[in-house]
């Protein structure tokens, strides 16, 4: 039985790159989305965000271009607040954040660090995980159906990260050969476009016009090493 995610990497395959990233930052733009303008006030949703002190840097900087900038302050005023009970700088007297500060000092700034670590992952990375591996799996169970080979083969193939990923998955030797068969059909393409670029690049040939090879070197680059926002960079 096909799910909807089996026609959704056979429609991404279409669409240029790494399917499995596309469909990753699609999925992170509608959960950021869902987490500003349908869970902001969600009790279960803001005590996540608490715990995992925000988003990891790659989809806190996606938060910040999806508008509603008084749902990210609502967020992000409550991680705040228990950064400065931690640090004791909006307690008052000798009880609260202050004596909680007190309580590090003399064991050096590592206990401090510790307290200040997040003690949940952040929410965009822990769904884009789940869904990175169901896609995964979706592709190493489906590689048999002809629909899935043709759009595979007339792609741009899978980055780097995620064909190692579907290798993991896959179930015997058969399919390994299949679909490696396949992207090494794709690399040499795309190394066959570099080597045309880098030579008409050369000054004994300024007079040769560059074609669809003339961004081949980016291309590479994002199937090297995968597509800005597919990833999580949580440091």
């Amino acid at each position: 039985m096909t799910t909807f995610g089996f026609y959704d990497l056979i429609e991404a395959f279409g669409q240029g790159g790494c399917p499995v990233c596309r469909l990753l930052k699609r999925d992170v733009a509608k959960q950021l989305d869902s987490i500003l303008y349908e869970f902001v006030l969600d009790q279960k949703i803001q005590r996540h965000f608490r715990d995992s002190k925000g988003l990891c840097s790659e989809h806190g900087h996606l938060l910040t271009q999806q508008g509603n900038a008084l749902g990210i302050a609502s967020l992000y005023f409550a991680v705040l607040y228990d950064l400065d009970e931690s640090l004791g700088s909006t307690a008052a007297g000798e009880g609260g954040g202050r004596s909680r500060l007190r309580s590090y000092r003399g064991r050096g700034g590592a206990a401090l660090a510790n307290a200040l670590e997040p003690t949940r992952p952040c929410m965009t990375c822990q769904m884009r995980d789940e869904s990175e591996a169901r896609y995964l799996t979706i592709l190493a169970e489906g590689i048999h159906d002809p629909r899935l080979i043709a759009a595979y083969d007339g792609s741009d193939g899978l980055c780097l990260p995620h064909f190692r990923g579907l290798l993991r998955a896959l179930p015997n030797a058969e399919t390994v050969t299949r679909v490696t068969r396949i992207q090494a059909g794709i690399w040499t393409r795309l190394k066959e476009e570099l080597e045309e670029f880098m030579r008409k690049s050369d000054f004994h040939n300024k007079d040769e016009r560059i074609g669809a090879e003339g961004d081949s070197w980016r291309r590479a680059v994002e199937r090297i090493s995968g597509e800005g926002g597919a990833f999580s960079s949580r440091g």
